[in-house]
C-alpha cells in the first residue's frame, strides 16, 4: 500500500495541489488525505479513482488499482518518479526476453546516450516543461537500459532510419559522434542487433504509422505484446491480429534493411556525413 499512497502524494504535488485544495475538490476530509497518503489507511477503490481523475490520471486507473488489489508484486517501474503511463509499457519491457523495436524518427531509448535522452526528452513533455522534468525524463531512460545489462537479460534488436541518425535532436556535434559511437559499441553486443534502413527508393517498401515494439516473453503461453509509441504515452495493444500485422512490417523493415553485418559501415557513412 505504501507505494500507491507515495504515487499518490506524487501525483497531487505534481498538480500543485495543497491537501486541503484537493480534499475540498474530491469531497474529501483533509485528514483523509493526510492518512491515504502516509498509508496510515488504504483508501477505497472508488476514492482512488476520484483522486486520480482530479489528478489528471484517470485513464491509468486500472493500473494503480491493481497494486491496491495486491494482484501484482510492485516493482521499480511503479515507483511516483514514473510516469504513471508509461509504468504498464515498462513492466513489458523489464519482463521480456526478446525486444523488437522500430524507430524511425529517433534513437529508440534503450541506446540513447545521456545527451541524446536529455535532447530528446521534452518531446515526450508538455510544452513548457522545466528542464528538471526532462533531466528526470532522461534519468529514467538510463534506468531503463540497466535491463540490458542485467544477467540472462532480454536480446534487442533495434530497426533505425538513416534519416534519423544524420539529423538527432543534438546541437554540439561530438555529441552527435558520441552516439553514433555509442550506437557502434552496441551493436558489437552479442544480445543486440542493430539495423539501419535502406532508402524507400530502393526498397519499395514504406512503413506508415507510428514507432513500435513487440514484446517476446520466456513463458511460451504468454502471448507476445505490441505496443504503439504515441504522442504522449505508450500504448498496449492485445488485439492478436494487429500484433500479427506489426510482426510482419517489422519483418519486412528488417529484410528491406541494410543487413546487420553491415551496420557497423553504415554507421562509419553517418559518421563521416556529419564530420562534413
Amino acid at each position: 500500500m505504501s507505494v500507491v499512497a507515495a504515487r499518490l502524494s506524487s501525483l497531487r504535488a505534481g498538480s500543485s495541489l495543497s491537501m486541503k485544495s484537493a480534499a475540498e475538490a474530491a469531497g474529501l476530509n483533509t485528514s483523509t488525505i493526510f492518512r491515504i497518503e502516509h498509508g496510515l489507511v488504504a483508501p477505497r477503490e472508488a476514492t482512488v479513482r476520484t483522486l486520480l481523475e482530479l489528478y489528471g490520471e484517470g485513464e491509468h486507473a486500472p493500473r494503480l488499482l491493481s497494486l491496491l488489489r495486491e494482484e501484482r508484486v510492485p516493482g521499480w517501474y511503479d515507483a511516483p518518479g514514473v510516469p504513471l503511463g508509461l509504468s504498464a509499457f515498462l513492466e513489458l519491457e523489464d519482463q521480456a526476453q526478446v525486444i523488437y523495436t522500430y524507430c524511425p524518427h529517433q534513437v529508440p531509448a534503450l541506446l540513447q546516450t545521456p545527451a541524446y535522452a536529455l535532447a530528446a526528452a521534452p518531446a515526450t513533455l508538455p510544452p513548457g516543461a522545466t528542464y528538471e522534468r526532462a533531466a528526470r525524463a532522461a534519468g529514467l531512460v538510463a534506468v531503463r537500459q540497466k535491463v540490458l545489462d542485467r544477467h540472462r537479460g532480454p536480446h534487442l534488436w533495434a530497426l533505425l532510419d538513416r534519416p534519423a541518425l544524420l539529423d538527432p535532436p543534438l546541437s554540439r556535434p561530438e555529441d552527435r559522434v558520441a552516439q553514433l559511437d555509442a550506437l557502434a559499441l552496441a551493436a558489437k553486443q552479442p544480445h543486440i542487433a542493430v539495423q539501419i534502413s535502406r532508402p524507400v527508393a530502393e526498397t519499395g517498401y514504406l512503413y506508415q504509422g507510428p514507432p513500435f515494439t513487440l514484446l517476446r516473453f520466456p513463458d511460451r503461453d504468454r502471448p507476445d505484446a505490441l505496443v504503439l509509441h504515441l504522442l504522449h504515452a505508450p500504448v498496449v495493444v492485445e488485439d492478436r491480429r494487429r500484433v500479427e500485422e506489426h510482426q510482419q512490417a517489422f519483418a519486412r523493415l528488417s529484410l528491406s534493411a541494410f543487413p546487420v553485418d553491415a551496420t557497423s559501415e553504415v554507421l562509419e557513412g553517418v559518421r563521416a556525413a556529419l564530420s562534413g
